[in-house]
């Protein structure tokens, strides 16, 4: 066990989960939340290395996080720790080290011919197509991951969301080596009576000659409907009751907007007694809460139950 390696290994990740952040919402950094896995992946840590990892800054106080891991935000103790670290040399090595296990990823996608950028292009377009009205933004490059298409670099992600986002075919949030996608009505349009392949052939009926793995991973969020209700019910009453708690201690809200978000976790709470997701209402209460940071984490265990918010794969 190298400890020093480890250590450099948390502050690397840190380091660029504030980047992230920063470049997602350079007015408000630590407001901004990352999907922790899906960020270690884009750096080429695996799950175990970024489970270690957000455990101890959860520790330490320097990211916040829900109960099961579903969410990064750094704190102003993480950005305090990141000055007092920032003449350390330690950014060259990591972003090695990186590079090296980016280079692995990409090893295990080879196993797929070269492939042209229109083909990519209609593949993404007809993954995004199955999830088209569930509101939910999907990642590009665990896309590209889970159907072996291959990329260059995480540069190319980049080009080929900003040329499906120029196009207007989809929504798009950018992040480091990444972009969250969803659907616009136009490449939905698209989809059903085009493509970039075989023009005016539909892509969601087009059969293409390309070597894809059929892999378990192809389903990037969870959506089954038949997951049983009492699994999370522990987690999301003790959700609830702490929003209700810290809502009504917060002095700093004023008292009809507690009202409001109190008489909303009413409903939700049941909602829940009745084996029921109520889906709108924690919309709802997202909305009402918008600003809220010190909430931020029990607001996703909510998300994530009631469908508002992606499981992490």
């Amino acid at each position: 066990m190298n400890l020093k390696q480890q250590l450099k290994e948390k502050n690397y990740f840190l380091k660029k989960a504030y980047e992230a952040a920063y470049e997602y919402a350079p007015s408000s950094p630590l407001s901004v939340s990352l999907d922790p896995f899906e960020f270690g992946k884009s750096i080429g840590y695996d799950e175990a290395q970024t489970e270690r990892i957000m455990l101890e800054l959860v520790e330490d106080g320097y990211v916040q996080s829900s109960l099961g891991l579903g969410m990064l935000i750094v704190t102003k103790f993480g950005l305090k720790y990141l000055r007092d670290i920032e003449d350390e040399p330690l950014t060259a090595t990591m972003e090695a080290d990186a590079n090296q296990r980016l280079d692995k990823i990409n090893a295990n996608n080879s196993q797929t011919p070269f492939m042209k950028q229109f083909e990519k292009l209609d593949l993404i377009l007809r993954e995004l197509y199955k999830y088209k009205n569930d509101g939910k933004y999907y990642s590009i490059e665990h896309i590209c991951y889970s159907l072996n298409i291959p990329l260059d670099s995480s540069l190319e992600i980049n080009k080929i969301a900003h040329r499906l986002k120029d196009d207007g075919f989809i929504n798009a949030m950018f992040r480091l080596n990444d972009c969250m996608a969803e659907l616009t009505s136009y490449g939905i349009e698209y989809c059903e009576e085009d493509s970039y392949s075989y023009s005016g052939h539909s892509i969601i009926t087009n059969n293409y000659s390309i070597s894809i793995v059929n892999s378990p991973n192809a389903n990037i969020v969870n959506q089954s409907n038949n997951v049983t209700i009492t699994q999370n019910i522990g987690e999301v009453t003790q959700a609830i009751e702490k929003i209700r708690e810290t809502i009504a201690t917060d002095y700093t809200i004023e008292k009809e907007r507690a009202a409001e978000i109190l008489e909303c976790l009413n409903e939700i709470q049941e909602s829940v007694k009745e084996n029921k997701r109520p889906k709108f209402a924690i919309k709802s209460l997202f909305d009402m809460t918008s600003g809220i940071s010190s909430i931020a984490s029990w607001l996703t265990v909510l998300g994530q139950f009631g469908g508002v918010i992606p499981i992490p794969s």
